[in-house]
């Protein structure tokens, strides 16, 4: 069997035992030898029939081989029940690229495990209930040019019209919205092992946006609006009880291997709110997650640093690599040590608040989010909530500090937001028939989607990678913001045009500079400047534009 580099690997195995809970009462577990010799140890886990069906004899094993050459590899069972050994070969060609990764030469940008740099465009589908959604969601990353789609692939709480169940849990009580939390919905789960295949064979990443943790069954009442179809019952455990961590350890086993799950993630906002004790829990749980995982997949928790509490570094606090940690984290929403960043209790909400679209909050929340590893937005750049009337000012505030940026369709259908065109986590869920995204209708009436692509075709374009936050180079007659190689490359971000002052001390040679319309992508060339000091640039208008110099004998 030949299975390429950062492929996905898989063996059956039958048990014909008799188990009471077969989820609970046994463990298939193995150990892989690299052809060099290394011994790489991880888990399996029950699969029913194998083919999505919740009875049957079936276990299996995955596997993601990081080395070429022949491995070898001994499956058992915990209790003594037969097990299994076999061979294949990792092989060159075919090899995927993996997973994200720390770049080695600057922290604030990724590049895959193989090695290869790679830049993050990123959209956000709450696409976990059917595969029409997330049919749909793939599709039009594919077409779109996205090349990440940031999405559930566990769901525990929000139930469907049409199916009986779309949780991760089986159903105990229909009536009653009631699930099982010692089985598992071996249905639902297949649709993720698919969902995921479906990603990577059009080359797109899946980020998953929340993870088991220990709370199941759906906010605390009150937080979003209640309903019978997907806030009851609710179950709050540690972590670590022998259920949750059964739970946490099956989620691992089915998705570790699967080359294009970008990164894991520890849980959404809720996480910090509901499912977790308190600093201790939360740093005890990342880091038994990271401890069962090979490969080093990175880890995230939403929202990690700024929200809710005061000065909240949890995910700087874990003891892990700061190669596996990436902090995600929202736009500039309110913090007791930051008040300018948003005031969700002023009359009228966060929503209408202005502070959420001013470059240079997000700018500084960048900045301060940043500890070492990459920091991704997950929720900023969501038109048609009231997050992102000005896209512009989120997308490069938070590239100039060398911070990525996910964009989404947030809006809804109708005044009792009963449906969404994308995104709806706390409503009831549509019939089973009923497309969430409507292809013809995502992204109308949205600028962001476009402007990320300008912004970030732009960057690739020059060694990104060797580039710093540099607000100390500029100044504006309004506002500046730079991300930079100092001497060499420099990108100038000013949101109210005006005149802009580059320190061109240590620049070699002129400057080949160019004015970039951050809307469309057209360009005004420069004539090459001398690098004289100070050097004045005046912007085109008086509205968002991006000068971008490079120096002739960098």
């Amino acid at each position: 069997m030949h299975i390429p580099q950062y492929g996905l690997f898989e063996a059956s195995v039958r048990n014909g035992k008799v188990y009471e809970n077969p989820f609970a009462d046994v463990e298939l577990t193995a150990v892989f030898t690299s052809p060099t010799g290394r011994r790489v140890d991880f888990i399996g886990y029950y699969d029913g029939d194998g083919e999505g069906g919740q009875e049957g004899d079936v276990w299996k094993q995955r596997f993601m081989p990081d080395e070429i050459g022949e491995w070898s590899y001994v499956l058992s069972f915990n209790d003594g029940s037969e097990g299994s050994e076999g061979r294949f070969e990792c092989v060159e060609e075919g090899a995927k690229p993996g997973f994200w990764s720390l770049d080695e030469e600057n922290p604030h940008w990724f590049q895959t495990v193989r090695g290869e740099r790679f830049m993050p465009v990123s959209m956000h589908a709450s696409c976990a209930m059917t595969p029409i959604d997330w049919e749909d969601a793939v599709e039009w990353c594919r077409a779109k040019g996205f090349n990440t789609l940031i999405t559930k692939t566990f769901n525990h709480y929000t139930w469907g019209d049409g199916w009986p169940n779309v949780t991760c849990f089986v159903t105990a009580d229909f009536e009653r919205k009631e699930v099982d939390y010692d089985r598992l919905n071996l249905k639902m789960w297949h649709e993720w092992d698919r969902m995921i295949q479906h990603a990577g064979n059009h080359g797109i990443y899946i980020g998953p946006l929340d993870g088991p943790h220990g709370y199941y069954g759906g906010q605390e009442r009150g937080k979003y609006p209640p309903s019978e179809l997907a806030f009851s019952p609710s179950m709050r455990d540690r972590f670590d009880t022998p259920r949750n961590l059964r739970i946490i350890r099956y989620m691992v086993a089915r998705q570790g291997a699967y080359w294009n799950l970008a990164y894991w993630s520890l849980g959404s906002t809720e996480v910090y709110y509901y499912a977790v004790e308190d600093e201790q829990e939360f740093l005890e749980y990342g880091e038994y997650f990271a401890s069962i995982t090979p490969w080093g997949r990175m880890i995230t928790g939403q929202d990690a640093e700024q929200w809710h509490e005061l000065d909240r570094r949890w995910i700087s606090k874990l003891k892990i690599p700061n190669g596996r940690k990436l902090n995600t984290v929202q736009t500039s929403v309110e913090n007791p040590t930051r008040p300018l960043w948003g005031d969700a209790s002023n009359e009228g909400g966060w929503i209408d608040q202005p502070e959420w679209q001013q470059a240079g909050l997000n700018n500084e929340l960048a900045l301060d989010s940043y500890g070492g590893c990459p920091v991704l937005t997950t929720e900023g750049l969501w038109e048609g909530q009231g997050r992102a009337e000005q896209p512009l000012r989120i997308i490069w505030g938070f590239i100039c500090a060398a911070s990525h940026v996910m964009w989404a369709d947030w809006r809804h259908e109708n005044e009792d937001t009963t449906y969404s065109s994308i995104g709806r986590d706390w409503t009831p869920v549509k019939p089973l028939d009923r497309h969430l995204f409507q292809l013809d209708r995502l992204g109308v009436d949205c600028v962001g989607d476009d402007q990320l692509k300008v912004a970030l075709e732009a960057l690739v374009e020059l060694e990104y990678w060797k580039m710093n936050p540099a607000n100390e180079l500029v100044k504006g007659s309004d506002e500046a913001f730079c991300l930079a190689e100092a001497g060499s490359q420099y990108v100038i971000y000013a949101p109210n045009g005006g005149k802009v002052c580059l320190n061109t001390v240590g620049i070699r040679g002129k400057l080949a500079m160019h004015w970039l319309d951050p809307r469309n992508g057209e360009r005004q060339e420069l004539v090459e400047a001398e690098t004289i000091w100070p050097l004045f640039v005046d912007a085109p208008t008086a509205d968002d534009w991006v000068l971008i110099a490079r120096a002739s004998e960098a």
